[in-house]
């Protein structure tokens, strides 16, 4: 019987998966689900389509909104993740791996869409997909490292990923993608590989698709499957649940060590810079309200000031024209009693600008008084918080350490951890064919 060749060999098994993908849809809603209306309402109660908020509030959008992918064309329009992949695919792959998707009858939807109608195939097809529905919609991994850190801590150590300069969290494709020695140096625990597309997988995105070529090409990529039989590497056994794991692989205990200490330092410096970031936005945020507020007070004293002076002006000349109108041969006591008069009036209109500037003074120190107040006590809540996070840590740590520090240790090969240039099936298909 002829071989098959490999063109061919490639297709047969894209269509098997693709046969095999649409199999597994669940029933879908009728109406068939639109795509996603990202969009969001401002202070006054409008509702404003993602677009918008993009265009005119960009970094409202980034700190609230990190869901809605999309980016910017050379026009400065932004156009969502769909219109990018449906118009130019290989810009989205190259610049925005992070943007999960598939297309279904011709049209690109968001991760988001698929976990709210199929989440099943989801997690069969795209364990990569990293992500959690919360009030029926879905938020990907960079949203929960945004705001609740301590949660994929505890819960989904395998959303691999780092925040980048501009404090955005990035994935790990997207840092393979983009700077693979940096992740090697500081996480060689992201296990992958490329595919022939040269897009990164993770290594439980390859134990799904080809357990086999994973072996034969990884063989550092030890782990075992969860009682859901979802595949799991060492890494993840190691921060999840360390005494089951050891309970089926003693072997383990040597490597396992070596990931919790490795794993328990990035956390640490991870917390310490979340940390930091938050003394410098609250510093920030300080710095700025003393800025208005200084400027409300400068303001508000140059307003009395010239309202101090336009009122003297105007009791001036009301006094030189009662002196122009004053009759000729008057007696000199009607000119001493109108000096005197005038003199009042002008010392009681020093005495009431001197009274409005202490008292505008007085409320200035009151609300500096409430500022530094505030700010001390935002202050403390950020070294409370970061306390706790690093307790909590100490203590996950603590138990994990504990979990199998009695066990025999074993010497194993260490990882070299992923993004390897092994050869992946196909490759090796177009080369033996």
């Amino acid at each position: 019987m002829r071989k098959i060749g490999a063109p061919l060999a490639v297709t047969i098994m894209l269509l098997a998966l693709a046969t095999s993908a649409r199999a597994q849809y669940k029933p879908w809603p009728s109406p068939f689900p639109p795509r996603l209306a990202w969009g969001d309402y401002d202070p006054g109660h409008v509702w404003h389509p993602a677009d918008w908020w993009w265009e005119h509030q960009p970094e409202w959008a980034r700190a609230h909104h990190s869901e809605w992918w999309g980016d910017f064309d050379e026009g400065h329009i932004w156009h969502p993740a769909d219109w990018w992949w449906e118009n130019q695919p290989a810009w989205a792959r190259l610049h925005h791996p992070e943007w999960w998707g598939e297309s279904y009858r011709g049209i690109w939807y968001p991760a988001g869409w698929w976990w709210l109608y199929q989440p099943e195939w989801v997690r069969l097809t795209h364990p990569e997909w990293w992500g959690f529905l919360l009030n029926r919609i879905w938020y990907p991994a960079g949203w929960w490292w945004l705001f609740k850190p301590d949660w994929v801590r505890a819960n989904h150590p395998d959303w691999w990923g780092d925040f980048d300069d501009t404090h955005i969290w990035r994935p790990a494709d997207w840092w393979w993608q983009h700077q693979p020695g940096w992740v090697r140096t500081n996480h060689p625990d992201w296990w992958g590989d490329f595919d022939n597309k040269h897009v990164w997988h993770s290594d439980q995105w390859w134990q799904q698709r080809n357990p086999t070529w994973a072996s034969q090409h990884h063989p550092e990529w030890v782990g075992d499957y969860d009682d859901k039989h979802n595949w799991h590497d060492l890494n993840w056994w190691a921060a999840t649940n360390p005494s089951a794991a050891l309970s089926r692989h003693p072997e383990w205990a040597s490597r396992m060590g070596e990931t919790v200490e490795t794993n328990h330092a990035v956390h640490q410096q991870a917390l310490e810079r979340q940390h930091n970031d938050q003394v410098q936005k609250v510093q920030q945020q300080y710095a700025e309200q003393q800025q208005i507020t200084q400027r409300r007070h400068q303001s508000e004293l140059q307003a009395l000031e010239r309202q101090h002076s336009t009122e003297l002006q105007e009791l001036e000349r009301q006094h030189s024209q009662q002196q122009q109108q004053a009759p000729k041969g008057a007696p000199s006591s009607n000119w001493e009693q109108s000096e005197r008069q005038h003199a009042e009036q002008v010392q009681a209109l020093q005495n009431r600008h001197f009274q409005q500037v202490q008292q505008l003074t007085n409320r200035h120190m009151q609300e500096e008084q409430n500022a530094a107040r505030q700010h001390a006590q935002r202050m403390q809540a950020v070294e409370q918080a970061h306390g706790a996070r690093m307790q909590a840590l100490e203590g996950r740590h603590v138990a994990q350490v504990q979990a199998f520090s009695h066990q025999p240790a074993r010497p194993m090969a260490q990882p070299h951890g992923g993004g390897g240039q092994a050869r992946n099936p196909q490759q090796e298909q177009r080369e033996h064919h």
